[in-house]
């Protein structure tokens, strides 16, 4: 087999071949269960964005397929522009074609038309280490961290289900753990009976036009936030392609006040898993996404969930409100990357308070 590697972006009729890589590269994709096949995801993930931008970078050896770096479009405000940005996702290179330079000629080659197509922003996430260590050598490094935050109800049973965990857990300690399952309910009661007073909470299948209402006046809080208009939140959980999420709102006389989006990852039978992809309230509401959390743990402890798991800024106030609910910090390592083509948002980026920053596990492709 020849060693001339060519570069070229997707074309119509690849989609098959770079699934197979996709499937092959990471033991499986994706690594959550689906009601559809793993094509019609892929369409839908990459094809049917809201923004209609398919940026899918390959790397070909004798006309086949061998590398693949996938680009999800978004927009994001960043201070009191809204800047449109490019997300890496699913990059994969075939094992016998490894350490060749293969998956950084595709990052260059997408950097080099960046400006053309008018990307103000890239932005890179990982959990994998080896990654993570590359690319704290060639991007910006986002100046605040991104915590996992669980709750576990049974640790025994999740150590014996999640045996590589134990390490991570034994770090954290038995002993704070077993007093923090102990104390979980403390704070519930007392907080529930005022939070849900004046709200109600109602499940839905689809964001109406009043979500837009609620994203022109949530974002004014925010000097970094994924956009969150109707279209883009139907795209991302309202859609069966791409996954089955529980979504619900909490209005008061027909006004969202915020909502939240739940999903059970039920792809490892023996041991469903529990998320908290996303969750927003309106300014001086926090007492609604404390309401909006209490639904949700009850919910997955109605669904027989033993652990569940969210994404938020360190120091937020979300983080102080789910660990008043016994969610704690595992430590996990995973890092926010970005590399502005507009220089100018760097600096908007490095002086974001903590309190004006949301991002969230929805803003990724995780689950």
């Amino acid at each position: 087999m020849s060693k001339t590697f060519c570069y070229r972006q997707y074309r119509p009729g690849d989609e098959e071949e770079i699934i197979e890589l996709l499937e092959m590269v990471f033991n499986g994709w994706p690594h959550f269960d689906l009601n559809c096949i793993n094509l019609e995801h892929w369409n839908w993930k990459y094809k049917k964005n809201p923004l209609k931008m398919i940026d899918i970078e390959l790397s070909l050896i004798d006309d086949k397929i061998i590398g693949c770096y996938h680009r999800i479009p978004q927009r994001i405000k960043i201070g009191d522009e809204i800047a449109l940005c490019h997300r890496g996702s699913d990059l994969a290179v075939h094992p016998d074609f490894r350490n060749m330079g293969i998956s950084t000629k595709m990052i260059e080659r997408f950097n080099e038309k960046y400006k053309e197509i008018g990307v103000q922003i890239v932005f890179h996430f990982s959990i994998n280490p080896i990654l993570i260590t590359s690319w704290e050598k060639k991007y910006s490094v986002f100046p605040h961290d991104i915590v996992n935050l669980v709750k576990i109800k049974d640790i025994k049973l999740h150590l014996h289900m999640m045996k590589s965990e134990n390490v991570l857990f034994k770090r954290i300690g038995f002993h704070t753990l077993k007093l923090i399952n102990y104390l979980r309910n403390v704070f519930i009661s007392s907080e529930s009976l005022c939070s849900l007073a004046y709200i109600n909470i109602l499940e839905i299948k689809k964001f109406d036009y009043r979500i837009d209402d609620f994203w022109d006046e949530v974002s004014k809080q925010y000097n970094f936030i994924v956009e969150r208009n109707k279209d883009y939140l139907n795209w991302r959980y309202c859609n069966h392609l791409g996954g089955d999420y529980l979504i619900k709102i909490a209005e008061k006389d027909g006004k969202i006040l915020g909502y939240i989006v739940l999903r059970i990852n039920k792809s490892r039978q023996d041991y469903f898993l529990g998320y908290v992809i996303d969750i927003l309230v309106l300014p001086d509401h926090l007492d609604v996404a404390n309401a909006l959390i209490i639904d949700a743990i009850n919910y997955f402890e109605c669904q027989g969930i033993n652990r569940i798991d969210c994404w938020v800024i360190k120091d937020s106030p979300y983080e102080r409100i789910f660990k008043q609910h016994m969610f704690i910090d595992i430590m996990n390592k995973f890092q926010l990357f970005y590399n502005p083509i507009d220089v100018g948002l760097m600096d908007e980026i490095e002086n974001i308070p903590s309190s004006q920053l949301h991002f969230v596990m929805g803003d990724t492709d995780y689950i």
